[in-house]
């Protein structure tokens, strides 16, 4: 016995084409809805491709600007362990970072009670603690509106305070590095904070470094 064949879908709508009365007398009203509801599904179903594509191209460029984040991460701590003194070290804070990650500027802040001799000079901030205490408000990481005029040259929109690491000696610990936005949603308090909290501990550990190598040196030389 033969096995019979398979009918089509193109027959089928052929067949629908030639005997329009077909769905009249077999299927009621109210029973073709389930026909007439495959356009619906396949329309649905094209609105959820649509939205798993764009979702699926947010994620894309997410990953492409974290990776751009941790290049730009990746180049500052090259630079910062390249730095033998505060002067070289200085420069890196003031003219490199806004460079490397597109600020409008950066500065370096050591507290008064703890700064060392020649940190103005080499363009680092002192001010006294309970300022920078203000400016972080409270926390490890400020993110905001910027809180200060005399941080930077010119005005800035937005700003982000980190405290550099804790277990390190000061004066590291208790300085504070500041970074200036270019506009008002350049930082803001739903902001991730690793990228932050990893370059506050390069520049805190780079700067320790620089603080003991130019220690060494002054006194072997």
């Amino acid at each position: 016995m033969s096995k019979p064949s398979c009918v089509t879908e193109q027959q089928v709508l052929d067949y629908l084409a030639d005997n329009p009365e077909f769905l009249d007398v077999h299927y009621p009203a109210h029973a073709r809805k389930l026909i007439d509801a495959t356009g619906r599904i396949a329309a649905q179903a094209r609105k959820e491709a649509r939205r798993l594509s764009k979702a699926n191209k947010s994620l894309i460029e997410a990953a492409s600007v974290n990776m751009a984040h941790w290049q730009a991460l990746h180049h500052a701590t090259l630079g910062f362990l390249a730095c033998t003194d505060l002067a070289a070290f200085g420069q890196m804070v003031d003219e490199e970072l806004p460079i490397i990650f597109s600020l409008a500027g950066a500065r370096l802040v050591m507290p008064s009670s703890t700064a060392i001799t020649g940190a103005e000079e080499a363009g680092f901030l002192i001010l006294d603690d309970d300022k920078i205490a203000e400016i972080l408000d409270a926390k490890q990481i400020y993110l905001g509106p910027a809180k200060s005029s005399g941080l930077f040259s010119t005005p800035s929109a937005s700003m982000a305070a980190i405290a550099l690491p804790d277990q390190l000696l000061p004066p590291v610990k208790g300085s504070v590095l500041i970074l200036a936005g270019r506009n008002e949603t350049s930082f803001s308090p739903d902001q991730g904070q690793t990228l932050l909290t990893n370059l506050a501990e390069i520049v805190g550990v780079a700067l320790l470094a620089c603080l003991e190598s130019q220690d060494v040196a002054q006194r072997t030389g």
